[in-house]
């Protein structure tokens, strides 16, 4: 059963919502429906690291990073690195 709510809130606030309702092709209801679907997950900590299949890939990621240590690279300046020079 779905039950009807009226909200309010700030006219400029409604249009950001609006706009971003039309940008991605979404219902006003849809929208406001799946912010608060997210904000109800962020609030039981389930955000998106605290996920079973991200904390998977970060173990994963850990066991490679133990296996094959590398050799002391900064991977995140090359990455600065390169984003500097395009």
């Amino acid at each position: 059963m779905t039950a009807k709510v009226l909200l309010s809130m700030p006219e400029d606030f409604l249009t950001q919502i609006d706009a971003l309702a039309r940008e991605e092709q979404r219902t006003r209801s849809e929208l406001v429906r799946e912010a608060l679907r997210q904000y109800f997950q962020a609030r039981r900590g389930l955000r998106p690291g605290n996920r079973a299949p991200v904390r998977a890939a970060v173990a994963l990621q850990d066991a490679l990073s133990q296996a094959a240590p590398g050799l002391g690279e900064d991977s995140a300046a090359d990455v600065r690195q390169w984003r500097e020079s395009r």
